[in-house]
């Protein structure tokens, strides 16, 4: 979530309300969603998300960074940097938000709440995946800056090409699974938030999303 230097909202080490910015997809999203869930896992999963941002907040700080605004939308929520940080810091701060959720689920999972440790595993593991703007792909974005200049230019362009070939296979599977179980849309869902997001985020290579 590094962009550029400046910006009219600034924080003083911690995030406020200013800087939180919902989009009209967003309510949208959440309406569906609570309309549809009739086995009340939707509050477990938003913990978990918040969970997971919190990861990349307190990352975000620790590497010397600010957090501009938090973008909440249907393709998840999205946290950007006031001003750029280094390669490294951006690929930790990228995995931040899977450890936070990895750490979250062992603790649940210890005092006896297996949901709510499966809904962390879930959403970090999704994460993980190689494709942007998953943590796991602006991760893989930071390491590939690494290198020298033209090897660099050729993994960007790599990784933003696996990214669209992952996300249509991902629609591709998920619509198979919910022709063959008529009712399982998980994975078709998650497949069309992240060809949203990509839409709108794949120029930035520094942005981390999450996909509720």
């Amino acid at each position: 979530m590094v962009g550029g230097a400046g910006g009219s909202i600034r924080g003083a080490g911690r995030v406020t309300a200013a800087k939180l910015r919902a989009e009209p997809s967003f309510y949208v999203f959440w309406a569906v969603f609570c309309l549809l869930d009739s086995e009340g896992v939707l509050p477990v999963f938003a913990g978990a998300a918040l969970v997971h941002e919190l990861g990349h907040v307190f990352a975000i700080y620790a590497c010397g960074g600010q957090v501009e605004y938090v973008r909440l939308s249907a393709c998840g929520a999205v946290l950007r940097q006031s001003r750029p940080l280094s390669d490294l810091s951006d690929c930790a701060i990228a995995l931040a938000g899977p450890a936070a959720g990895i750490t979250a689920a062992l603790l649940l999972s210890a005092v006896g709440f297996p949901t709510a440790a499966g809904a962390n595993v879930i959403l970090s593991a999704f994460n993980c995946l190689p494709l942007l703007p998953l943590d796991g792909g602006c991760a893989l974005a930071a390491l590939l800056a690494l290198l020298p200049p033209r090897a660099a230019e050729t993994g960007q362009r790599a990784l933003v090409q696996l990214s669209l070939a992952g996300t249509c296979m991902l629609i591709l599977g998920g619509a198979a699974l919910l022709l063959h179980t008529g009712r399982n849309a998980t994975v078709l869902a998650a497949g069309l938030f992240l060809l949203g997001a990509n839409r709108s985020l794949l120029h930035e290579l520094t942005n981390y999303g999450m996909i509720q």
